[in-house]
């Protein structure tokens, strides 16, 4: 039934990757304009304007249907639509994959009626979290913006869902874990027992935040910008206080490396802005998929 599970979540992280595309290629900074009147409409070809018919939307197979290529005015299409259709497919069926695979979800998950709602719940807002955190970097790369649209009710949505995982956790029988999901393995056990699943968000949420606003306040702007210190609130509600540290420190380091990279490979400089969002995200990513790992590897350095 896990399988079943992973499969699904793929198959529907091709649709939510179509849709991303549809809402980062249409959005205009200039227009003051709600997500929902963005997304709305039939789509077209970008280069033509020739409305799409249904089967030259199938995510990544018309792509390779058309070779590429637009049906009507026979311009190439972008390769941003495989590859975001792609990579969400990608990384909804390895969210799926990861929570079931906590020991204790792989344990109760469809042995224990009690848990079912709840473990799907928990799936679904991590699905909800990349699926955000994919159409912000994109938004970023493409117009250096977080936009308040899409972050503000990710916020809200999150605030409601750790409330509503912390009543849970209260809730005598519901076997929901009081102190969360623990990313980084039993090395963090000694600092998530003295936080609820509640009371952790909303500390991560404000740490990470606050060392982001100085990095912003201190650099005046031109180190990171007040978008990012948003999108920290978000990791720190998604992620908690100890893995929303690690997170954002993972953030840095990626980002460093990368930067560093594209110095060497074109004409930027590092005084030069790079969208910070995008390794906002893969630090996120990174410790959802190998906090433990990574945490166990640090600590076996120094045979504890």
């Amino acid at each position: 039934m896990s399988y079943l599970l992973i499969i699904f979540a793929g198959l529907l992280g091709l649709v939510v990757g179509s849709f991303i595309n549809v809402l980062t290629l249409r959005w205009n900074p200039a227009e003051d304009t709600q997500v929902i009147k963005i997304v709305r409409g039939r789509s077209h070809c970008l280069r033509c304007g020739q409305q799409l018919k249904w089967f030259e939307l199938i995510p990544i197979l018309s792509f390779i249907f058309l070779r590429g290529r637009c049906r009507y005015c026979r311009k190439k299409l972008i390769w941003q639509y495989p590859l975001v259709e792609g990579l969400t497919a990608l990384i909804f069926a390895g969210v799926t994959w990861r929570i079931l695979d906590f020991n204790f979800f792989a344990h109760y998950f469809f042995s224990d009626p009690r848990t079912n709602f709840w473990v799907v719940a928990v799936i679904l807002i991590w699905l909800f979290y990349a699926a955000v955190l994919i159409a912000l970097s994109i938004i970023d790369l493409r117009h250096y913006l977080l936009p308040d649209k899409i972050v503000f009710p990710a916020i809200a949505i999150s605030l409601l869902a750790n409330l509503s995982f912390y009543f849970l956790s209260l809730t005598r029988g519901s076997l929901f874990p009081v102190h969360g999901l623990n990313f980084l393995g039993p090395y963090a056990d000694v600092v998530n027992i003295h936080f609820n699943v509640l009371t952790s968000a909303l500390a991560g949420a404000f740490i990470l935040s606050i060392i982001l606003f100085l990095i912003y306040a201190f650099s005046r702007g031109k180190a990171m910008g007040f978008g990012d210190v948003k999108l920290a609130i978000l990791i720190g509600l998604m992620l908690g206080l100890g893995a929303g540290l690690i997170g954002l420190g993972l953030s840095f380091i990626i980002g460093a490396f990368v930067s560093l990279i594209i110095v060497l490979a074109t004409k930027k400089k590092l005084k030069d802005a790079v969208p910070f969002g995008p390794f906002l995200a893969l630090g996120v990513l990174a410790v959802f998929f190998f906090g433990q790992t990574l945490t166990n590897f640090y600590f076996s350095l120094f045979n504890v």
